[in-house]
């Protein structure tokens, strides 16, 4: 039995689609660092995930620094998860690290097809962009790639405390967005959701809720779910809900669908992509009719 580590603290989304390298793992004990906040969507019941513990927590954390692992798996390349790798025991390290001779965050070989789309490449910001921008591979495939495995529709492993009770008349829309990309909010949501309930659909607007287990029996209940590429799309693919996401900033590749998402991308998507600034066109490109096509095409009508 091996000791892995995986560190992946954030973003929400991002953590919640790690969790499919878990499938990789089933006869190791896996130690998992993420944030405080990010805990609790961790799967409970599979018997590889020996540990989890909050980055917050981790120089209070003495078992871990007694540990040698087999494979740390350093996913992260923010100062706060880079940091913690020099007080760690390991045999091999694969991912984001600082190097000792320059004192700069960079990555190791097998995981150079990962981050050097990153911000911490080392190519350009266009450069990583644009191979970004025209890669075909699913996050999944990335990373499992970087530890010598194939992605072959693993599915996500997360809390397992909520179980899908679709209504299929019963269709959500998450319109809201982080804002570090203003873009990925598409305009339309109000004007789409009258259109269902004219088509005889009821219609919910996902809001702030208390809990990850809150917002998950929200997204549960519903037969659809559309959005942009947020955390709703990823709880909805990982509950198995259909799905129909919009995409005008960020890569419509890097998600894998599991046949059951529907995909509508921005014409100007490249205009957008990954900008911290609003860009409209890219916004209102997106139609009404492409989104009801796309919708026909989920409930097959």
């Amino acid at each position: 039995m091996r000791n892995i580590l995986v560190i992946k603290t954030a973003a929400t989304g991002d953590v919640v689609r790690t969790t499919t390298l878990l499938h990789c793992f089933r006869e190791d004990s896996v130690w998992w660092i993420t944030s405080r906040m990010n805990a609790d969507i961790l799967p409970k019941e599979q018997k590889c995930l020996k540990h989890v513990i909050a980055i917050e927590d981790f120089y209070t954390n003495n078992e871990i620094k007694d540990i040698t692992f087999d494979l740390v798996l350093s996913l992260d390349d923010d100062k706060a998860s880079i940091e913690i790798i020099k007080d760690l025991k390991y045999k091999k390290l694969t991912g984001a690290y600082r190097d000792k001779e320059t004192d700069k965050i960079t990555y190791t070989e097998d995981s150079a097809h990962w981050f050097d789309l990153s911000l911490i490449s080392h190519f350009t910001k266009e450069e990583a962009d644009r191979m970004k921008f025209e890669g075909k591979l699913s996050v999944q495939a990335h990373l499992f790639k970087m530890i010598g495995e194939n992605f072959t529709s693993q599915e996500y492993l997360i809390y397992e405390g909520v179980k899908p009770n679709p209504g299929r008349k019963l269709i959500g829309i998450e319109a809201r967005s982080g804002e570090r990309w203003p873009t990925k909010r598409w305009n339309g949501y109000e004007e789409f959701a009258q259109r269902l309930k004219k088509e005889g659909y009821d219609v919910v607007f996902f809001e702030q809720r208390n809990s990850f287990k809150e917002y998950m029996e929200d997204i549960a209940k519903c037969g659809c779910v559309i959005c942009g590429d947020t955390l709703g799309m990823h709880l909805a693919l990982a509950l198995k809900i259909p799905t129909i996401a919009i995409f005008t900033c960020t890569s419509a590749d890097e998600i894998y669908d599991y046949s059951i998402m529907e995909k509508v991308v921005s014409p100007y998507l490249w205009d957008a992509f990954f900008k911290t600034t609003y860009v409209a066109k890219a916004v209102e490109a997106i139609t009404q009719e492409m989104v009801w096509e796309a919708f026909k095409r989920i409930y097959k009508l």
